[in-house]
């Protein structure tokens, strides 16, 4: 079977309604994903200007070139801006509000110009090329910069990539060997490069579907595992993090520490003020908390007004040196009602047969002596 027998119209309209199916997903996804998920609506909107842009290609020799030449290449131009817009959305990020005004400032009149003359096929190409290539690139570098290693990343930055070598592959066959005029024209490379780019910009809806989605289980994940008031793990999450920071400890035999607190009368603030007030006391307490913390420290809570804190390669110098500024901190004004803090601290024994629920016990035994001897202080088990 020659080239010539390859209806490429047709297989572009295929793969132009595979997109429309591939953005009503992503609009599906926008309307009933939580709003923390962002960027959606854009790879949506994305995938839609793409089909346009195939509808167009689909009519060259019939509408005008000003259509089906000029308005198809910016159409698609737009369609790959608006999912790079997407993306840097979905990592909360932002590109320079410049970049497409003036985008449209150069490709507008420049595929306007290139539509009015046939002969002109070679140049429109390099420069469909030209563009779209660096569009794929800047958008695999802010996957590659903001993304996770995950799977959902991964597939959707090699697409990326595979997509810029496309384009260049096609710019330089083309460069080299003047391919014969017209998008249809019958030849291998064309009938490769065309498959190539639309099976790529489906695959590019597939990869926005996949990232949405782990983002998705990210976002249950975490509410499974944190504390809806504090934002801290829960007690299920933190014996889990403990089991691990435990395993390692043992296997690496380096340091783990663990700080129990206890706010100090807090049943009176709940008494006096309310369980509302003493809610916002507690999520207060932990933001503190949070602000002194750095990774991979772990906040959990213990259950009440108990915290629990996990300071993995950290000795018993420097979990003292972090309690310390945790008491600094808890006790710096605040429109809510005060409440200081008793400290219980211990430090994993790699060497000897230690558990973790033999550390907790630790830590709880030195906060108890904490109370004991007047609060709002740190106290540290013995070895």
């Amino acid at each position: 079977m020659g080239w010539n027998a390859i209806d490429l119209r047709t297989f572009i309209l295929i793969n132009g309604l595979m997109a429309v199916l591939m953005g009503m997903v992503l609009w599906f996804q926008s309307r009933t994903y939580p709003k923390s998920i962002l960027g959606l609506r854009k790879w949506a909107m994305g995938q839609f200007i793409g089909f346009m842009a195939t509808m167009l290609y689909a009519l060259q020799g019939i509408l005008p070139p000003l259509w089906s030449s000029a308005l198809a290449n910016v159409l698609l131009i737009s369609a790959e801006l608006v999912l790079l817009y997407g993306t840097v959305r979905h990592y909360g990020q932002h590109l320079h509000r410049a970049l497409a005004p003036c985008l449209y400032a150069v490709c507008v009149p420049l595929f306007v110009w290139l539509s009015t003359d046939s002969t002109y096929y070679l140049y429109r190409l390099l420069a469909i090329c030209a563009i779209l290539g660096s569009l794929f690139l800047t958008h695999a570098h802010v996957i590659r910069k903001h993304g996770d290693r995950k799977f959902a990343a991964r597939f959707t930055f090699t697409v990326l990539l595979l997509l810029c070598v496309v384009m260049a592959t096609r710019a330089v066959t083309a460069f080299i060997t003047p391919p014969a005029q017209g998008l249809y024209a019958p030849s291998a490379i064309q009938a490769i490069y065309l498959a190539s780019f639309s099976f790529g910009l489906l695959l590019l809806g597939i990869g926005g579907i996949l990232m949405a989605s782990q983002r998705l289980h990210y976002e249950l994940e975490q509410l499974a595992s944190k504390d809806g008031l504090t934002g801290a793990y829960n007690r299920r999450a933190l014996f889990e993090l403990g089991e691990n920071e435990v395993a390692r400890v043992q296997r690496q035999k380096s340091s783990l520490s663990m700080l129990m607190l206890d706010l100090d009368h807090f049943k009176a603030i709940n008494d006096n003020h309310g369980h509302q007030i003493g809610d916002q006391v507690l999520a207060e307490f932990a933001r503190r908390l949070q602000s002194v913390l750095r990774k991979p420290a772990v906040l959990g809570r213990y259950g009440g007004e108990e915290f629990v804190v996990l300071l993995p390669e950290t000795d018993r110098a420097e979990a003292r040196r972090v309690a310390q500024r945790m008491l600094e901190v808890t006790a710096s004004k605040s429109a809510l009602p005060h409440c200081t803090v008793s400290i219980g601290l211990a430090t994993f024994q790699p060497a000897g047969n230690d558990t973790l629920q033999a550390l907790i016990s630790r830590a709880d035994a030195a906060l108890y002596h904490a109370k004991h001897l007047g609060r709002n202080r740190v106290e540290e088990a013995p070895d």
